[in-house]
């Protein structure tokens, strides 16, 4: 990895953590989620500093390039981070239809009255 690439990973993942770190003092992240990034943020800045252990990652998973090892486990946690935006959104959704059948209910129940 290039002197010129590390410097612009490391830069670029620093000015995510201030841009989420923004997002949460304004109210529109969720802290839970405020955590998720930056801590992948952090890994991406560890990774760049640090390019041995994407080596020896690649290595001991048996990876032939340690830039496939690198996509590989941003791809895991992308997709384990959505697997468990799904589940929220379910149970909002879910929340959400007890809610509207609810208010139906009482809505109609005053309208007897």
């Amino acid at each position: 990895m290039t002197l010129s690439l590390k410097v612009v990973l490391i830069v670029i993942s620093i000015l995510t953590c201030f841009y989420i770190a923004r997002k949460l003092r304004k109210s529109q992240m969720n802290i839970n989620d405020t955590v998720f990034w930056i801590f992948f943020a952090l890994v991406l800045v560890l990774l760049s500093v640090f390019p041995g252990i994407a080596g020896w990652g690649a290595d001991v998973l048996g990876f032939q390039a340690d830039v496939n090892f690198v996509f590989v486990v941003v791809i895991f946690l992308l997709i384990l981070r959505v697997f468990v935006m799904s589940i929220k959104i379910s149970v909002l959704e879910d929340k959400l239809r007890n809610l509207t059948e609810e208010i139906a209910v009482r809505n109609n129940m005053s309208e007897k009255k």
